[in-house]
């Protein structure tokens, strides 16, 4: 893949699921997370990372460019910044106004890891936050992206229809409400999904940036906030709980056909 990376910072925080139609279940978790820049230039400035962290390639921490962008028709030389500006502009929006592309994400742990939700931040010149894309994966090996179009202080958060089976608990109808902003040395994302007009499950992360060096690295990993597999591993312990609560089970569609969709306003009416 064709890729040119500026910085990388460091985040730690919370990650809150609760499930809210019946039988109520509620989770959270301590994790890290990565916030990279992604550039579309040859990057005069050298950045430093260190040296527990790793760009597509073996280390106790690492990003690999690969599990990201166009999966459905990858190739070594899919450039990830031209995919995000691809799907903007195929939302209707200009994409030649965007001049800083930022994703969180987060790292593999010993070349272990899955990212069910990935988010890419679409800056202006002035640094004011134009688009986002989340980008979703579930455990059978899709992946879709929601793209969120022309945001401003009024448009902050946006609707969007569900494309992706993510959970046999739930079934494929409803839509989403999508938030991700970053406020200062905070990053603060949620994901409600309503049905028939009901909130049923929300999902949120409250990040904040910590310095991004080997003594924080290995903290992180002594504390077990990286852990190789963990997102994985508690996303099967959380259906287990769910299974032991007796709730129904969905059957699984055999395929994703639609890879990507738009949001829209939200009416005030």
């Amino acid at each position: 893949m064709i890729l040119n990376t500026g910085s990388i910072k460091f985040y730690n925080g919370f990650i809150h699921h609760s499930r809210k139609d019946g039988k109520e279940h509620f989770f959270k978790n301590k994790m890290n997370a990565i916030f990279i820049e992604l550039r579309n230039d040859k990057c005069k400035k050298t950045y430093k990372y260190p040296t527990l962290f790793s760009i597509n390639k073996f280390n106790l921490l690492a990003w690999y460019s690969s599990n990201h962008g166009d999966q459905l028709n990858h190739s070594e030389n899919q450039n990830l910044y031209q995919f995000i500006l691809y799907l903007i502009q195929k939302s209707g929006a200009n994409e030649n106004k965007v001049r800083n592309i930022k994703l969180l994400t987060f790292p593999k742990v010993l070349g272990w890891g899955f990212n069910p939700l990935s988010i890419y931040f679409c800056y202006d010149t002035k640094g004011s936050l134009l688009h986002s894309v989340f980008e979703v994966r579930n455990t059978f090996g899709d992946i879709h992206h929601y793209v969120l179009k022309n945001l401003n202080k009024n448009n902050v958060v946006q609707k969007t229809v569900k494309k992706l089976f993510v959970s046999p608990f739930y079934p494929q109808k409803g839509y989403y409400h999508l938030y991700a902003n970053q406020i200062n040395d905070k990053i603060l994302t949620f994901v409600d999904y309503i049905i028939n007009e009901k909130k049923v499950f929300s999902a949120s992360m409250d990040l904040k940036e910590i310095k991004f060096n080997n003594f924080n690295i290995v903290i992180a990993f002594i504390k077990l906030y990286l852990f190789p597999g963990k997102i994985w591993i508690n996303i099967h312990l959380q259906a287990f709980f769910l299974w032991l609560k007796k709730i129904r089970l969905y059957k699984i569609p055999s395929s994703q056909k639609v890879k990507h969709s738009f949001g829209i306003k939200i009416s005030k009416d």
